[in-house]
């Protein structure tokens, strides 16, 4: 961040006068000379300031400026006091504090919440709106996926270590992709680890990786990329007859202790999760 201070009458000049954005390259004119942002210009046909025509001529030298100005981050009023170029403003905005965001409840179950807040808040609202939706676990704990059929999604909001995640299961395409969330900031979320153990002493199948933050991934789409993989036919030998897959959770600070001994395992606390299927 630069000690620059902010050029506020030229950030005025730079502020498109149809989405109130600020303007970046490419920056268009109508014929009597007045600013429009790219997007905006392609939606209409005449300038919004003195209905003259838009042209595709370009303002090169605000383009210029655009690019060397700073820019304070969108979230200023909510308690950000960041200052940035243009395209570093952009990228801040996805880690920003101070951002607003959804309820994760919201995104990865089918509860209805409208809430939205910072996300320091998270945590706190989650506690306060959801605790019936999270399980408090230790770092060790197991789950047992019911009625585990291909083409659903299995979700569970655990607390561990203070901290919130979400535990993803999803049998969407050929594979079981498993995957924890942290939901927090990036350089945050990749001080945990998570593993994922199925099967006995004598026969399972065990994976580990890094969480990640749930801001890195878009929900929406179920296809899980950065995740532990298992082929779903090598699982079918640990479903019980009733189609219930218990698998052995670890989820731990900088590294992992390992999977606790077959005798220790009784005592683990078990959460049961039931999968949902895409409309």
């Amino acid at each position: 961040m630069s000690g620059r201070q902010i050029d506020w009458r030229l950030l005025e000049e730079l502020e498109c006068p149809v989405c109130l954005e600020y303007m970046a390259s490419p920056i268009k004119m109508c014929e009597n000379g007045h600013n429009i942002c790219g997007y905006c210009k392609e939606r209409l046909t005449k300038c919004p300031t003195c209905r003259g025509k838009i042209t595709n001529v370009r303002n090169i030298s605000l383009e210029i400026l655009a690019a060397t100005a700073l820019y304070p981050c969108k979230n200023r009023e909510g308690g950000c006091e960041e200052t940035f170029t243009v395209y570093d403003r952009n990228k801040h905005l996805s880690v920003c504090m101070y951002q607003s965001r959804e309820c994760p409840v919201n995104i990865i179950s089918d509860v209805d919440c409208s809430w939205t807040g910072t996300l320091s808040d998270i945590p706190v609202h989650v506690r306060a709106e959801h605790d019936i939706e999270i399980v408090y676990v230790p770092g060790h704990f197991n789950v047992n996926l019911l009625d585990l059929v291909r083409g659903r999604v299995y979700t569970q909001l655990v607390l561990v270590l203070g901290e919130l995640f979400c535990l993803i299961w999803s049998t969407v395409y050929q594979d079981i992709d498993f995957t924890v969330l942290h939901v927090g900031l990036k350089e945050d979320s990749e001080a945990f680890k998570y593993g994922i153990k199925i099967g006995n002493t004598e026969e399972y199948i065990t994976g580990t990786r890094k969480c990640h933050s749930y801001l890195d991934v878009d929900l929406s789409d179920w296809s899980i990329r950065k995740c532990v993989t298992i082929n779903f036919d090598n699982i079918l030998e640990f479903v019980s007859e009733s189609g219930c897959l218990s698998c052995e959770i670890e989820i731990g600070r900088e590294k992992l202790d390992g999977f606790v001994l077959e005798e220790l395992r009784e005592h683990l606390p078990v959460v049961s999760v039931v999968g949902f299927e895409l409309d």
